[in-house]
């Protein structure tokens, strides 16, 4: 796959799934803060080898940067689960 689309699919993903994961844990936020995460995840996504986790640990600190508050579960589960989704709409792609 494309690293450019890969980096694009992260993004997306970012965008559309935590918010959805902060309005499960009813987690105040402002989507401003999703759009800054989810940017910096398609950047560091971008990093050979280690791209892929480095992207995860981005959205993770860059959440905790802008919302500190409730680091587990609202923000790594929200995190992970979007991660998780990257998996099928890969493999569609």
């Amino acid at each position: 796959m494309d690293p450019y689309l890969g980096a694009l699919l992260y993004v997306a993903t970012v965008l559309v799934l935590v918010p959805v994961g902060f309005s499960i844990f009813k987690t105040p936020y402002q989507f401003s803060d999703v759009v800054l995460a989810s940017l910096a995840a398609g950047a560091t996504s971008l990093i050979p080898t280690v791209g892929g986790v480095a992207s995860y640990a981005a959205t993770v600190l860059v959440l905790y940067w802008r919302l500190r508050d409730n680091l587990f579960p609202d923000i790594v589960i929200s995190v992970a689960v979007a991660r998780l989704a990257v998996v099928p709409i890969a493999l569609l792609l």
